[in-house]
């Protein structure tokens, strides 16, 4: 298949604009960025002020009974270093633990019980950044975006068995 270029001059400045504006990565982006932001607010006002939108990384990744800092970091594809950065701080803020593993070496990070009330509060949060979002959308319009930017995510990798379609790749 051969690439054609555009003939010169055919571009003007309002298509230029218009194309940014609707890119889709861009979209995604500004939706994330900003639905990101309103979670975290409703996160500070339930009683959380000292969460970050750094922080969110371990709030995404942390399990009840427990993970190992690598599952989480690979989960929120960030360096292992970086979410050890971050347990520190919840750890400090006293919503995570580290427990060592009978009969082993492997120490995971669990949620205490501030920390699960984070969990549980931050999950009261989303729902409601949801609402804010979906208000102009009809429950069926909500479930096909849904299921559309579920396809999206899965087929972008190429195959729906990889491990999981929530963890980030950076290059």
């Amino acid at each position: 298949m051969t690439k054609t270029k555009p003939a010169a001059g055919t571009l003007d400045d309002s298509q230029l604009e218009d194309l940014r504006r609707r890119n889709l990565g861009r979209l995604l982006d500004e939706v994330h960025v900003g639905f990101d932001r309103l979670a975290l607010s409703y996160l500070r006002e339930e009683g959380f002020p000292d969460i970050t939108s750094a922080a969110e990384h371990v709030l995404r990744t942390m399990r009840t009974e427990g993970a190992t800092l690598t599952s989480m970091a690979e989960q929120a594809g960030i360096s292992k270093q970086a979410m050890s950065k971050l347990v520190a701080v919840f750890e400090k803020g006293g919503y995570v633990e580290w427990r060592s593993v009978e009969g082993g070496n492997t120490r995971l990070v669990h949620a205490t019980q501030s920390g699960r009330d984070l969990l549980e509060t931050g999950l009261r949060a989303v729902k409601r950044a949801e609402e804010v979002y979906f208000a102009a959308l009809t429950s069926e319009e909500q479930e096909t975006l849904r299921e559309l930017l579920l396809r999206a995510a899965v087929s972008h990798e190429g195959s729906p068995e990889r491990d999981s379609i929530w963890r980030r790749r950076r290059a």
